[in-house]
């Protein structure tokens, strides 16, 4: 099986925040929000706030050094975890951007939730190929496959996608070009 090197690359509302392989100490995270103590730090940014996208990163990196480890189950108890917890927060600040937007008051907040709604949902992808390669390990390749094609669905043309049907070629899914 090929090295699992992720890059997970958040945006906060417009700004570059974050750039860190998954294999990583999430303590980048946050050296990159002290960096400026005088600036207003986002929800997403306080390494404490347990709804921010900090707090899920550790989690990911958690399961990441566990499949290392040979410890697929545990890795892929936390990731199931996160799978859904990023699915539901992505959904959640979706809402709230298709409510805010209506409203001439609340437009600069609707901008900030679709941010808020893109970063979760990138971070699950993320989150979604290290499952699929956990799945993939384990044999269950049809859940790989299914995992894998949501991703290059939800990001078409990305280096994540590119990679994710790589490994669909990989596992004999579809043919190399």
């Amino acid at each position: 099986m090929r090295k699992m090197n992720l890059i997970v690359t958040i945006v906060f509302t417009g700004s570059l925040f974050l750039h860190s392989s998954l294999h990583s100490n999430a303590n980048q995270g946050e050296q990159n929000t002290k960096s400026s103590s005088s600036s207003i730090v986002s929800v997403q940014e306080d390494p404490n706030n347990k709804l921010g996208l900090i707090s899920i990163i550790r989690k990911i990196e958690e399961a990441s050094t566990l499949l290392k480890e040979g410890k697929i189950n545990e890795a892929e108890k936390i990731l199931l975890t996160t799978k859904s917890w990023l699915t539901d927060f992505s959904n959640y600040h979706y809402d709230l951007y298709e409510i805010l937007k209506k409203q001439p008051k609340t437009i600069s907040a609707s901008k900030i939730e679709k941010a808020h709604a893109l970063d979760f949902a990138r971070v699950r992808d993320q989150s979604n190929f290290l499952l699929a390669r956990v799945y993939i390990i384990q044999n269950k390749l049809k859940e790989a496959v299914d995992l894998l094609i949501q991703i290059i669905k939800s990001q078409p043309g990305s280096d994540l996608a590119n990679e994710s049907y790589k490994v669909l070629q990989g596992i004999k899914f579809s043919d190399k070009s």
